[in-house]
């Protein structure tokens, strides 16, 4: 079975579950802190994808959000709601994320909105589309031009926009990751500043966004890898310019 196809038709079938509880979601309790929460919706959803994944692929492991923790040499990594605070608040940013990685190497990622209906994947080595159109990062080169994102972290976020706000045309907080880089991928933002991420919030986009000629890295320049744990998504060509700017943030 071809594992695109596979995972872009159940990215899409999890969309269409999500959309009939956005904003209404069930059963919404705390995890790790107030400011993180789940529903019973993305555990549904999780056990929609890891239920297919068994079933077609059932001796390649599975890394979920949700309590699945496994490692292996094929290995599935599933997010089922990147976003689960605005789609549990009604706003429109969440997305569904599925890669399939070997070797700790991301081959395929799809990155699912069911709102907007735009699905962004990539193949390794065959580019990065949306929709079935070929997607590439901005060609801007001026960060006075460019648009940026930041994700939510205590601690970082304020100070980063409080540095880089009179460098930037705008920032924007999507409050999605793989949406946000996936943003990056197709030119919408040229940059995309994620401070902690877990490898399903990122394992898609660490292949859609080289494949559509951009650049990740971690924030100290290095390149990025599943368990880089922060990451700077960027069209290229503002990348160090960002970098420099949040080692200063991180310095003070």
């Amino acid at each position: 079975m071809d594992r695109l196809d596979f995972a872009i038709k159940l990215a899409r079938r999890v969309g269409f579950y999500l959309l009939q509880h956005w904003g209404n979601a069930l059963n919404v309790k705390e995890k790790s802190s107030f400011q993180d929460i789940v529903s019973d919706c993305d555990k549904h959803a999780q056990q929609m994808i890891v239920s297919e994944i068994e079933k077609h692929f059932p001796k390649e492991a599975i890394l979920a959000e949700e309590d699945r923790f496994e490692t292996g040499q094929r290995l599935w990594i599933v997010d089922p709601i990147d976003g689960t605070m605005n789609f549990v608040h009604g706003l429109p940013s969440f997305a569904i994320g599925i890669a399939y990685s070997e070797g700790g190497n991301v081959l395929v990622g799809v990155v699912h909105d069911p709102v907007l209906n735009e699905t962004f994947y990539a193949v390794a080595g065959e580019g990065a589309y949306k929709n079935g159109e070929r997607i590439n990062v901005s060609s801007n080169t001026m960060l006075k031009e460019s648009i940026g994102n930041v994700g939510f972290y205590v601690g970082f976020t304020g100070h980063f926009i409080n540095a880089i706000e009179k460098h930037v045309r705008r920032m924007r907080m999507v409050g999605s990751a793989v949406l946000a880089a996936s943003y990056v991928a197709c030119g919408r933002f040229d940059f995309f500043v994620a401070k902690r991420a877990n490898p399903w919030d990122v394992a898609p986009v660490l292949l859609i966004v080289p494949e559509a000629n951009g650049c990740v890295s971690d924030l100290q320049g290095r390149p990025a890898h599943l368990s880089s744990g922060e990451y700077l998504f960027s069209n290229g060509k503002v990348h160090s310019e960002v970098l420099e700017i949040i080692k200063k943030v991180e310095k003070t």
